[in-house]
């Protein structure tokens, strides 16, 4: 079932954690206690290496005239209870460049640029009195930074509170992709009895997309708080997760909106929904025993928007299905586009009479020598294909490059070949119940056939049918076809015993 944050924070449900001695929590950052500071141990599990004493986030919006912008302030504070917890000083914080609102259905690249939404009846710009965001208002907002970063180690030395705090230079920043990026950066002096704080505001220009937020880490979390206000003009729809639970309230607040073109005027008051979500004494969670990915057991939200507006603006409806994504899929300039051209080897198919084969499963086989035996996977999974023209002449490249050649090819064959999106199972499940492309994180290759579909992806050992890796292997993945209706497969159950 659907429903609002509001309404599920309202309904949020799970048992209040016993209180003790440790929910006294130090909201104070710059200071730590003296409790702190002697801490040897934390009574919840004896043998943690390291605990969060306190974490804090704030999420908070600013009204512009053309849009709205959003603040992420973050404060960490962790004791570390033995040698090997020293790890925690290392801290990598990532962030955002140039996304977009992912449930439009325009024509994209899967690595989601910002595009229009659906809402046709969108003015051409905004007006201050009656206005409305738009693609070109949109491409305003793509990016975000990290700011106001501080760090600092405390150790105890006699009776004496001994501060070494971050340098500047110690602070490096790291570009992943086009998208993704990165601040990493390792606090000095941690050792075995010291108490580290760190603190930053990641600042937002994406406003449509709050970012998840998980309590829980792999190491036991004594207190952790997420506070949001949230103008009212922007509805969200939220997922939880985890198996213990957070403590949610949720109230009606305000906002001050000043107009930026008159900043003589007194500023307007909007209403807002004021948020705030609270774990206590959470145990920690650790990887290993069928568990993939943190974010399956994590108690925490995700939040996907519904609807946004400005202040007496039209309605832009944000809102989607899983079948208005298959379209956008088929709709994209690298993935979708691509599924309409012929494969680089046609006239090799030609050439070795493939189409010729009677039998489905030996012609696919045979597709799949033929491609495999020119290119070779690099190691890496993506989501958004290169040209397979370009895939031929590397002589290989990511998964999905492979796949989207082995899709054409078998396309060329005679087949009926189809991406199958999923999400990898060290990224956490992908549930159905709360659509959104960026739930997706790569994709293999499906053929259907009268006897049963069969699986591939570049990565499939010996480049065998129904023979994926690991990583691959989800319950929950969908086989999008072009020109029938797409449906929800279960990769589990396909794999070779």
């Amino acid at each position: 079932m659907k429903l609002s944050l509001v309404q599920l924070l309202i309904l949020l449900l799970g048992p209040v954690c016993m209180a003790t001695a440790q929910d006294k929590v130090n909201m104070k950052f710059g200071k730590p206690t003296k409790t702190e500071m002697q801490m040897t141990t934390y009574e919840s599990e004896p043998d943690a290496d390291a605990v969060v004493l306190c974490r804090l986030t704030d999420v908070e919006y600013t009204i512009q005239q053309t849009g709205y912008l959003v603040d992420y302030k973050e404060k960490v504070r962790i004791k570390v209870l033995k040698p090997s917890g020293a790890r925690y000083a290392k801290v990598v914080i990532p962030y955002l460049k140039s996304t977009s609102i992912d449930n439009s259905n325009s024509s994209s690249k899967l690595v989601l640029k910002v595009s229009a939404t659906e809402n046709n009846s969108v003015s051409s710009s905004f007006d201050e009195q009656a206005g409305a965001m738009t693609t070109s208002d949109l491409d305003r907002y793509s990016e975000e930074n990290i700011e106001d970063l501080k760090a600092t180690a405390y150790n105890l030395k006699g009776s004496k509170v001994v501060k070494s705090a971050l340098k500047k230079g110690d602070i490096a920043e790291t570009k992943i992709d086009d998208q993704h990026y990165q601040v990493e950066f390792t606090i000095p002096d941690v050792q075995e009895g010291t108490v580290i704080e760190y603190e930053y505001t990641l600042h937002s220009e994406l406003f449509w997309l709050l970012h998840d937020w998980f309590a829980q880490r792999e190491i036991p979390v004594a207190y952790a708080k997420l506070d949001m206000n949230i103008p009212r003009y922007l509805l969200f729809e939220l997922e939880e997760h985890g198996i213990q639970r957070l403590i949610s309230t949720c109230e009606s607040s305000s906002m001050r909106y000043k107009l930026e073109s008159d900043p003589l005027a007194a500023p307007t008051i909007v209403p807002s929904n004021h948020y705030i979500c609270v774990g206590r004494n959470l145990k920690s969670v650790k990887l290993g025993d069928g568990l993939w990915s943190m974010q399956d057991n994590c108690a925490g939200i995700s939040a996907y928007v519904k609807h946004y507006s400005m202040r007496g603006a039209a309605v832009v409806d944000c809102s989607t299905t899983w079948e208005k994504i298959d379209e956008k899929i088929l709709k994209s300039e690298d993935l979708g586009k691509q599924l309409n051209d012929h494969s680089p080897l046609l006239q090799q198919l030609k050439d070795a009479k493939v189409n010729e084969i009677a039998d489905l499963r030996q012609r696919a086989d045979a597709v799949v020598k033929l491609v495999m035996g020119q290119v070779q996977w690099n190691g890496r999974y993506e989501l958004s294909p290169a040209d397979a023209e370009e895939t031929l002449k590397n002589h290989g490249g990511s998964n999905v490059d492979i796949n989207m050649l082995l899709l054409q090819s078998l396309n060329d064959a005679g087949l009926t070949a189809a991406p199958v999106m999923l999400r990898m199972r060290d990224q956490g499940v992908l549930t159905k119940d709360f659509p959104a492309v960026r739930k997706y994180t790569t994709f293999i290759v499906g053929v259907v056939l009268p006897q049963g579909n069969l699986y591939i992806d570049a990565s499939s050992a010996n480049g065998s049918f129904n023979a994926l890796a690991e990583l691959l292997q989800v319950e929950s993945a969908r086989l999008v076809l072009k020109d029938e209706k797409s449906q929800w497969v279960n990769l589990q159950k396909t794999v070779k015993k």
